[in-house]
């Protein structure tokens, strides 16, 4: 039986054209650097690789809500011990002026560093972290203290059972976190408010005739804001030391499932040359053996 012209035409370029792209399909591969470019290519291994990409993308976002709250977190231990060394040196000033030998002047002078310091204590209680207060709990847009025109200096966050500011910071965990302005100064309605007593102070220091024992008693709101910072500053310690655990095991997990899609989706070089090579046989000996059967065509085979 004769086999058509046509029939040996059509094997001979198809086999050229399959060697061909076969060859085109592993240069793509080279050149891209990953085992198929489109879901068609590999569902299986594509499918795969796409849902590991969800996974980095949810480990990635968690990574960022880590440094932005270790940041916060960081500047807030900071800020709250410069509001300790300026409750320090408040602390010495008012053990100075309840002396029995300070006079009312020198007392009006003690007085006037004192407002300075507390003034610098309510700047550092209105800190901000990018275009958050840290210290209004969960309203953070507003500016935790301000004073006014009677120099009444009052605290307008959110309570500490006001809610608290969460992030997520895994798969399974959220980190909650808030730095209460008035858990470190007590509250508005508070008798022991620190900057009310401070103003209370400030009113001592400026009488004619000095209470040394009223300016003394003082000391014991001094330590008890003392022991509110320092309370405060262990709690965002520790805030910070479990930040950075979650984060190192975010990392590995990160580690873990990019070498999981590495495996999956970019080629090995070493395979992908000997498949090269392989290709470079194939096309050409198809290209060979194309041309001697499309040589050995004539006009008349077609007749």
């Amino acid at each position: 039986m004769r086999i058509a012209t046509s029939t040996i035409t059509n094997i001979a370029t198809g086999s050229m054209n399959g060697a061909y792209n076969n060859y085109a399909d592993i240069i793509n591969k080279i050149s891209s650097g990953k085992n198929f470019t489109k879901v068609s290519e590999n569902p299986v291994d594509a499918t795969r690789v796409l849902k590991l990409n969800e996974q980095l993308s949810k480990l990635n976002l968690y990574q960022s809500n880590i440094e932005a709250a270790t940041n916060e977190m960081n500047l807030a231990y900071d800020t709250l011990g410069d509001i300790q060394d300026e409750v320090t040196a408040i602390n010495s000033l008012v053990v100075e002026a309840a002396n029995g030998a300070t006079t009312p002047d020198s007392a009006k002078a003690i007085a006037t560093e004192i407002k300075q310091r507390v003034a610098t204590i309510m700047d550092k209680m209105n800190t901000k972290y990018m275009d958050n207060y840290i210290f209004s709990g969960t309203y953070t847009e507003t500016m935790p203290y301000s004073e006014d025109v009677d120099g009444n200096i009052t605290y307008q966050g959110s309570s500490s059972n006001g809610g608290k500011r969460n992030l997520t910071i895994s798969e399974d965990t959220t980190f909650t976190y808030n730095v209460v302005g008035e858990d470190i100064m007590g509250s508005n309605d508070d008798v022991n408010n620190f900057f009310s007593q401070m103003k209370e102070l400030d009113d001592l220091l400026n009488a004619d005739d000095l209470d040394y024992n009223a300016i003394r008693e003082k000391l014991k709101i001094l330590d008890d804001t003392s022991n509110n910072v320092t309370k405060a500053q262990g709690s965002v310690s520790a805030l910070v030391t479990k930040l950075d655990s979650t984060k190192s095991i975010n990392e590995s997990t990160i580690v873990s499932l990019t070498e999981d899609k590495s495996d999956l989706e970019d080629i090995d070089i070493i395979k992908v040359a000997t498949e090269l090579s392989n290709a470079q046989n194939s096309l050409q000996m198809s290209y060979q053996i194309g041309s001697m059967v499309l040589q050995g065509v004539s006009l008349l085979d077609y007749i």
